[in-house]
């Protein structure tokens, strides 16, 4: 333990547990992963694009960059929204609750190489985590706050829950963090299916189906751990209940874009040019099979470069975001297909980089 977590503290330690879980190497790769991996089986992947007026067979979409809007019919219409889907649906009833995570230097916590599970002190099967991440970072969350009133477009963190989450992780350290030793902080709020009273902390986290009576069907609460099966389950029930007659359903284990069984992206990998040397590390975590691909696309001048010194993130991939991934803007770039932007020092520095490619496409 004392290389993988070498911060940790020593006096009264008796011994250590370690164990295996699933790693999330990157929540925004994941989530550009599955939109792509939905347009090669035929959706169609809309962004900056709100959408209103949801019945059962109808929705109205409003291009939130030009302002133009268009009725689309539908035989089943699906409130996905998340947080937001009392604002589609108001007949919802859910109980936001906000979790923060702080972000610090991996140096910070000595560089190490397995998360820390700490227990919140007077709780009983509640911890918060220590994550090493890209970036030579470490994510360290998470809250559980009541969140009501107006959803913010980007929930901000308090001071208290900053206080609390260096409190927390100082029982397990040898030296204690400070403020000083944030780089950045994050929040997103979870939506919770409103139980009544208790603390949000003891709400169920499982989704639920809804059906309004205009006949919309929602998908609410749920874990990012279920969502292929908060799909499924959502689908199921919506075709079912109008009638349409389609396969069984292909998704349970269908292989995301980066996977190397995915058919399509093995196709694209076995028709370019391959790429000489070693690739990034850092790449091969985001893209997987697709990493040959983003280099060998790309066509900016020295596309295995850096964005940025001491930033590995490189220049193939702001072109890959913007040619192949729909990004439409700076944000996008940096805070949506990417992380870097949760640390503003990095993400002025990122900037350039990122307006390049946005103007070379236009």
């Amino acid at each position: 333990y004392k290389r993988q977590a070498p911060t940790l503290r020593r006096d009264g330690l008796d011994g250590a547990l370690l164990a295996y879980d699933g790693q999330l190497i990157d929540d925004a790769r994941l989530v550009v992963a599955v939109a792509r991996t939905a347009a090669q089986h035929g959706a169609r992947i809309l962004t900056h694009v709100g959408a209103s007026s949801a019945t059962g067979n109808s929705v109205r979409l409003t291009d939130e960059l030009t302002g133009q809007t268009l009725d689309l019919a539908a035989r089943v219409v699906i409130n996905a929204a998340g947080v937001w889907a009392a604002e589609v649906d108001s007949s919802i009833r859910l109980r936001p609750s906000r979790g923060t995570h702080l972000v610090f230097d991996a140096s910070s916590f000595g560089n190490p190489t397995a998360a820390l599970t700490i227990p919140i002190p007077g709780e009983t099967n509640r911890f918060i985590f220590a994550l090493p991440v890209q970036l030579g970072r470490i994510y360290l969350g998470l809250t559980d706050e009541e969140a009501p009133g107006p959803i913010p477009d980007v929930p901000e963190p308090t001071p208290g829950e900053v206080t609390f989450l260096l409190d927390v992780v100082n029982t397990a350290l040898q030296t204690a963090l400070t403020n000083a030793d944030v780089t950045g902080a994050y929040a997103g709020l979870r939506p919770l299916i409103d139980a009544g009273e208790g603390r949000t902390a003891d709400l169920s986290r499982d989704h639920a189906v809804l059906e309004s009576d205009s006949g919309l069907f929602s998908v609410v609460g749920g874990k990012l751990t279920e969502y292929r099966y908060m799909a499924e389950d959502v689908l199921d029930r919506a075709i079912a209940a109008r009638g349409i007659s389609t396969g069984p359903c292909r998704t349970r284990n269908l292989p995301l874009v980066g996977a190397p069984a995915n058919p399509v992206a093995a196709q694209r990998n076995s028709g370019i040019l391959r790429t000489s040397g070693e690739l990034p590390g850092s790449l091969v975590a985001r893209y997987g099979a697709e990493s040959r691909n983003v280099i060998a696309t790309a066509r900016c001048e020295r596309p295995a470069d850096p964005v940025a010194e001491g930033i590995d993130v490189t220049r193939a991939e702001f072109e890959f975001a913007v040619t192949h991934e729909g990004a439409l803007d700076v944000g996008d770039i940096l805070d949506r297909r990417t992380r870097i932007g949760l640390v503003a020092a990095d993400r002025e520095r990122a900037m350039g980089a990122a307006t390049e490619f946005l103007a070379a496409t236009r």
